[in-house]
């Protein structure tokens, strides 16, 4: 599908590397995720992002995409105009250096934004959201630019996941918490596989 008619629902296949947190400032829970999409309705590109949940919707507690940045324009314009995901442009830099592989994320002006190293380890194993509960995987997103109401999108992913090891050397720039905080968990997911559908949208409702 060309990248200027990029409506949902969208498939995307690729990589990534998630590291989960416990009990963050006023949140639960965070996530941050590391993202190399080979294939999607706009094209490969990478995407760094943090989340966190619960927060309040319209709907109740749900996941919310607070930070992130891709690497291509047509992802920025469709993942704000599809699902309100607040993207901003990036340039990533990638680097092997035998076991460890690092990027450096860099603002379009730029200066640095993150600069994180991971490894991976241990055998592989299928993974899927399918028993998550929809309350957890749906994300609740304010529409943006100019639009009101709220998105709800119930997110699918399949892929096969081992252990992994991150290590934050700089997040001053996208989220300086990070450079503080240690995760719970890190996973390593290949042959990922995620679905994001048309969104349900709410409108005029107070939150809970």
């Amino acid at each position: 599908m060309h990248a200027d008619t990029a409506p949902p629902p969208w498939t995307l296949h690729g990589r990534a590397v998630i590291a989960l947190y416990g009990k963050h400032a006023e949140a639960a829970l965070g996530a941050l995720m590391l993202v190399r999409y080979k294939d999607s309705p706009v094209g490969p590109y990478d995407e760094l992002l943090w989340a966190t949940a619960p927060n309040p919707s319209p709907v109740g507690p749900r996941p919310q995409v607070h930070n992130i940045v891709v690497s291509t324009e047509a992802s920025v314009r469709w993942g704000r105009h599809n699902w309100g995901i607040p993207k901003g442009l990036a340039r990533f830099e990638w680097q092997q250096e035998g076991q460890t592989t690092q990027v450096r994320i860099h603002a379009p002006e730029g200066h640095l934004l993150a600069h994180l190293a991971y490894r991976t380890r241990g055998i592989s194993l299928p993974v899927s959201t399918i028993p998550v509960p929809a309350q957890f995987r749906t994300l609740a997103q304010p529409a943006l630019d100019g639009k009101t109401g709220w998105l709800l999108t119930p997110v699918n992913a399949v892929g096969t996941a081992q252990s992994a090891r991150l290590t934050v050397l700089d997040a001053a720039g996208f989220h300086a918490p990070l450079m503080q905080l240690r995760p719970l968990l890190t996973l390593a997911v290949q042959e990922l596989r995620l679905v994001f559908p048309v969104p349900e949208r709410v409108d005029g409702v107070a939150l809970e």
